[in-house]
């Protein structure tokens, strides 16, 4: 078989005679795969001809410098474009698919067209010597474009690792071994291994320096999509379901490819361990550069939101902070309306809101943020949903992980086992990533003691605060108010959250320092309210509806796990959300965070081959870190407060001191409250109120406004 054109590549009469629009009575004798391949082979040819337009272009002199720069970014970008054809049929094409197209339409790759060998030749052209005739070319951009025609061919590699192995193809051709010495320019097919031993692959590249071999002309190979290292099959029964299975005319043999290094390409198999909301946004991001995502969960998920036991949180009051409501609609657009439309509220603060902080209300006419209010099964449900809509991203649910595997240093997966049965089996899940989004209550410590490796220093500020919240049935409070919050601070150590959320229902949360934790029952609940530093919240309690009993908490530390320290860097392992940094929920920073640390993990990642777990730990912490600063700030004054990163000292008394007087200011000053309000919803970092002007001129030379002791009026 002589090389072809791109289109008529695949030399079956039957498949050139589809590479046209597809008619609907063309789409009557196709499955979803089969369109789907031939549609995407069709954008392909369309993609590999602007690139070739402007090589051509380029490589005949007429191009001055700006021109040049475009057009070899463009062609970057197309052969990025490409990869990523190849990369949806892995992500949406079975495996017994795959294996029935190839005995239909035969099989093939583009790698043997002539398109193809213009581009890898006009290419390494163009690196080896720069455009001789034009201009002197950035060497960045030539650089990148080389890059991105190595990954390209890198996953056509490992495509047919993963649906092939070195399986017989149908024409002329010999799966894996026979593409790879192709693509290494070589007809030994011994020379696989020997290439991928070799630094250039195991950085994630295919070398095509080598000028193509007599051999490369014949034949073909049957290539489509994407990347999926073949030795990670243990977790594939477990993360995936049953194996696939072929077609009775292929003669099973097994996968002999070796497994290619995670890291040369992305982040290979990612097991997250805990499916609330920071695993599933963690899970979401990952699935971008991985080539799967196992979520695995203790609960069994149900249809519509509800409480679950695998989170006390769900019972209690939560509130997405304006940096949290921009975070997920960064990352899942439109979950922001979903939630409205739902019934979950949205407020601004604090207009909407009666607040009460350093002994008065807050003015609701100072410039206000906007928040939302859902409860945390609605919000869940949602991301839920949005998340596990990626065929990417794999959950099991009723799965206990009780362990990692690996060695100090390296984790390699975990082991689990199945909830609810009367013996269960220890099973392993080997992973190239495991993400610990546990919670507040992480066993990764201990796991990681299990095998050698140090914990992780741990810092601590705890108050002993314990807080319960009942729901109720009621009317609007007074003033055209949709909430109170009674701020506690270290005069006065009581604080109330009373917030609406969807199905006409408002939650209500108490809190008490040390020893005077909130009742459990209803009636002591409200009677508690009426300890509060205004009566306003009780006097509006005493005439609502409780629905249900009161749920306490009183797990309410400050925890924050140092796993971005030198010398607790373990590869394979990411530790996300409660799990690396627990706050007082009192607060509610927590979802925030969750999507915080989420965005920033993208942010990291973006635009990059592969990038070190030690890394992307160290975005995790950078993202918390506001968080962190705000609540430990706000507790080390409190009574009775224990823990090695407490503030103490004169610099820490000096420092509550001046803070006292900007809250004394926030009431009545806009520029005060709108700066502190930032601060508090994660939009700036704590050190803006000590480093602004505007806010220490009016902290220390102004004196505070008059007290607002009546509830305020819009």
């Amino acid at each position: 078989m002589t090389s072809p054109n791109y289109a008529t590549y695949l030399h079956l009469p039957e498949l050139l005679d589809l590479q046209r629009p597809l008619t609907p009575v063309d789409q009557q004798d196709l499955s979803d795969s089969e369109r789907l391949f031939i549609v995407v082979h069709q954008a392909s040819e369309t993609l590999l001809s602007q690139v070739l337009v402007d090589l051509r272009h380029i490589a005949s002199g007429q191009c001055g410098r700006r021109c040049h720069d475009r057009r070899a970014q463009r062609a970057t970008r197309l052969v990025g474009a490409l990869e990523g054809q190849l990369k949806l049929l892995h992500h949406t094409l079975p495996r017994e698919d795959f294996l029935l197209f190839r005995h239909r339409f035969g099989t093939a790759s583009g790698v043997q067209s002539k398109q193809f060998h213009e581009l890898f030749a006009r290419v390494r052209k163009l690196t080896k010597h720069g455009d001789e005739d034009g201009p002197a070319a950035d060497p960045e951009l030539l650089t990148a474009l080389d890059e991105a025609v190595r990954r390209w061919r890198h996953t056509h590699i490992e495509l047919v690792a993963h649906m092939l192995g070195d399986r017989p193809g149908s024409a002329e051709t010999s799966g894996l071994r026979w593409l790879a010495a192709r693509l290494d320019g070589s007809s030994d097919t011994a020379s696989y291994t020997a290439s991928y031993g070799s630094s250039d692959t195991a950085s994630g590249t295919a070398s095509y320096n080598a000028e193509p071999s007599a051999a490369e002309q014949q034949g073909a190979c049957p290539v489509a999509g994407g990347r999926r290292s073949t030795g990670q099959q243990a977790a594939g029964p477990e993360a995936e379901g049953p194996r696939a299975t072929e077609p009775p005319t292929a003669e099973r043999q097994p996968v002999t490819a070796p497994r290619l290094a995670a890291a040369a390409d992305g982040l290979g198999h990612v097991v997250v361990v805990g499916g609330s909301v920071a695993g599933l946004l963690t899970a979401h991001v990952l699935a971008g550069h991985a080539e799967r995502v196992t979520v695995l969960e203790r609960d069994q998920y149900e249809d519509t939101p509800g409480p679950r036991a695998g989170v006390p949180q769900s019972r209690h009051t939560h509130v997405l902070l304006t940096s949290g409501m921009n975070a997920l609609e960064e990352l899942l657009p439109g979950l922001l309306p979903a939630l409205e439309d739902a019934g979950a509220p949205r407020l601004a603060v604090p207009g909407d809101l009666g607040v009460w902080q350093a002994g008065q209300w807050i003015s609701r006419r100072n410039p206000s943020r906007p928040i939302m209010t859902p409860s945390r099964p609605l919000l869940e449900h949602h991301v839920r949903r949005r998340v596990l809509d990626d065929p990417r991203v794999h959950v099991r649910t009723g799965v206990e992980v009780t362990g990692l595997l690996g060695r100090p240093g390296h984790i390699t997966g975990v082991a689990v086992r199945t909830r609810g049965g009367d013996h269960p089996a220890r099973q392993e899940i080997e992973a190239d990533l495991v993400v610990d989004a546990s919670g507040r209550a992480s066993r990764t410590p201990a796991w990681l003691a299990d095998l050698g490796a140090p914990a992780p220093a741990e810092e601590l500020v705890e108050t002993g605060r314990a807080y319960a919240t009942c729901v109720f049935h009621a009317d609007h409070p007074p003033e055209d108010l949709d909430g109170f919050y009674i701020v506690p601070d270290a005069g006065q150590p009581l604080g109330a959250i009373v917030l609406p959320v969807e199905g006409d229902r408002w939650m209500v949360t108490l809190s008490g320092p040390r020893g005077e934790a909130p009742p459990g029952d209803a009636e002591g609940f409200v009677e508690f309210a009426g300890r509060l530093p205004h009566s306003a919240p009780h006097k509006w309690l005493r005439s609502a509806r409780p629905v249900g009993r009161p749920a306490g908490y009183r797990h309410t530390a400050n925890r924050r796990r140092r796993y971005d320290r030198p010398g607790q860097h373990n590869t394979g392992l990411l530790v996300v959300g409660d799990a690396a940094c627990a706050l007082n929920p009192v607060y509610g920073q927590g979802l925030s965070v969750a999507a915080l640390n989420a965005v920033a993990l993208r942010e990291e990642l973006a635009g990059k081959r592969a990038v070190p777990s030690r890394t992307l730990q160290r975005a995790v912490f950078r993202s918390a870190r506001r968080a962190w600063d705000v609540a430990t700030g706000a507790d080390s004054p409190m009574p009775g407060v224990t823990g090695n990163a407490v503030r103490s000292g004169p610099a820490a008394r000096l420092l509550t001191r001046y803070l006292d007087r900007v809250r004394a200011h926030v009431p009545h000053d806009p520029v005060v409250c709108g700066t502190q309000r930032d601060v508090l919803f994660l939009l700036a970092p704590p050190r803006t109120l000590v480093t602004s002007p505007r806010v220490l001129r009016r902290a220390l030379l102004s004196p505070a406004g008059p007290d607002r002791s009546a509830p305020p009026t819009p």
